[in-house]
């Protein structure tokens, strides 16, 4: 099945033009599509169902699929004929995720987050109006599914979008995308949640109860540059029945402490 939250590139690109900027090339948009929507599958997927999925002809799907498979993106399985990606994006995504400045300076406090709390520690940058989880450490206790590097998630559900929200200045016209495009936001009212991020600002972290996994609680402490603008969010995230509202404010100094190291080291505040 399709993962509602991936993007769609091609719903994008009519918005883009819309707004007078320079025209795309339309193979492109339509192969970048492709790429995404097979990322989002559990598994290989069959040419009919790709041109269904996209409203193409199948010719169409099948000659992108060919490129892709020629220049190794995708790989067909020889028993089935359905296709899926190959190992060669993960490749490129290493390489960019590699020269990362922020995740390199983070990963030594995530460890020692890690370790001295034994829950889950997690750095997210704010893309659009999702977050988008660069680096992620696991409990070492079982815990319910966690994002995964990777993984988005729309922002105003989570405590490490909350926390760089806050200290965005685009931080309403974000929530107003969500709460106007996703199911799961229809309940949130847009001047209370801004109260909030309000909030978020002043004491400088951020807490979810059940913000976007049920019984999942987290807090967040945003990274900031040098002009208090948030470049990202470091955080915990852990059960309901382990994670309370007390064990996360005591936590709260300690990610205080790692963000401000951090940033100190990607030249922020």
């Amino acid at each position: 099945m399709t993962d509602p939250s991936v993007p769609s590139l091609v719903a994008e690109t009519t918005k883009v033009e819309s707004e007078s900027t320079p025209r795309l090339d339309g193979t492109v948009v339509k192969g970048m599509a492709l790429i995404e929507f097979l990322a989002a599958q559990d598994q290989p997927q069959a040419v009919s169902v790709i041109a269904q999925h996209f409203n193409w002809q199948r010719s169409n799907a099948h000659r992108l699929l060919t490129t892709f498979k020629a220049l190794g993106y995708v790989r067909q399985n020889a028993e089935t004929s359905r296709y899926e990606l190959s190992l060669k994006t993960w490749e490129l995504g290493m390489r960019v995720v590699g020269r990362s400045a922020i995740k390199r300076a983070a990963q030594p406090h995530m460890r020692s987050l890690n370790q001295q709390f034994q829950e889950s520690v997690n750095l997210s940058l704010l893309v659009g109006t999702d977050v988008l989880y660069l680096d992620t450490l696991l409990s070492m206790y079982p815990l319910r599914p966690t994002a995964s590097p990777g993984a988005r998630v729309p922002s105003i559900f989570t405590a490490t979008g909350r926390a760089q929200l806050a200290f965005r200045s685009d931080a309403e016209a974000i929530t107003r995308e969500i709460i106007a495009s996703r199911p799961e936001a229809t309940n949130i009212k847009l001047k209370s949640f801004q109260e909030e991020l309000k909030q978020v600002r002043n004491q400088g972290y951020a807490i979810t109860l059940s913000g976007w996994r049920t019984n999942v609680n987290s807090v967040a402490v945003p990274i900031l540059n040098a002009d208090r603008q948030s470049i990202a969010a470091i955080g915990i995230s852990g059960p309901s029945e382990r994670l309370n509202t007390e064990k996360m404010q005591e936590m709260v100094p300690v990610l205080m402490y790692a963000a401000a190291q951090i940033a100190e080291v990607c030249g922020g505040a």
